[in-house]
């Protein structure tokens, strides 16, 4: 069976949100198995420049949106990025993760039947079928840090990109004041590593460079096997 229309899964996001998945604990799993993510990365481009702007594409409306619908806008957009201003004068992230899991009650009646019923009498949570993402009005799907002159570019992309979701989108112009956090949060583990390996680094090269002198009433070292020692001078 094909992909079935999203409006088959709670489009109004009026339903409890089942999303519990235990991996240590199994007991305590609300739900058995979890579709792989179809969602490849959440961070493209190059985060190293400093933009002059920021262009976000937000949700007009509470809605809940799949996977595959959030990695076919990331996938167009990126591909469209890349050839009209390379990897190196931009960087994109992915500012939401579907947490939700779709799940469905099969029951086949008849030849090529199949019907779905949505209510529990049947089993608890039926099988799942697909992960999304419940967003409220006003979120941001998308952030895109460029410079002012290819602000139009980024801009008539994401306004192309309307018929891929299930809800009116908008795009949100705003200049640049705080680098990679005015895309959400930054990845800090890295860079938080790497500050407190680098003075260890330096101490560790700074002890290993000083010469270690011999303590109060220690003998010289042997000299090695096969060498004799240099004799004195005689008076």
């Amino acid at each position: 069976m094909g992909l079935r229309p999203g409006h088959c899964y709670c489009p109004r996001v009026k339903k409890r949100a089942y999303t519990r998945v235990a991996v240590k604990v199994h007991k305590k799993n609300f739900i058995g198995g979890v579709p792989g993510l179809k969602i490849r990365q959440f961070h493209m481009g190059t985060g190293t420049r400093n933009y002059t702007h920021v262009v976000h594409y937000v949700t007009k409306a509470k809605v809940q949106i799949r996977d595959n619908a959030i990695e076919a806008v990331r996938q167009s957009v990126v591909r469209q990025l890349n050839k009209k201003l390379t990897a190196v004068n931009y960087y994109m992230k992915v500012r939401v993760y579907p947490q939700f899991f779709l799940r469905e009650n099969k029951q086949a009646q008849g030849a090529h039947a199949d019907r779905i019923q949505t209510g529990m009498s049947q089993c608890p949570f039926g099988k799942v079928v697909g992960r999304a993402s419940r967003v409220r009005a006003g979120q941001k799907i998308y952030s895109v840090l460029v410079d002012e002159a290819n602000v139009k570019i980024v801009k008539d992309l994401f306004e192309r990109m309307d018929s891929k979701f299930p809800c009116k989108m908008k795009v949100i112009v705003e200049k640049n004041k705080s680098n990679l956090k005015s895309v959400g949060t930054v990845r800090k583990k890295k860079a938080k590593v790497k500050e407190e390996e680098a003075p260890k680094a330096a101490a560790t090269a700074t002890v290993a460079a000083a010469p270690t002198a011999p303590a109060k009433g220690a003998t010289a070292p042997a000299a090695p096997a096969g060498k004799a020692a240099p004799a004195g001078k005689k008076k």
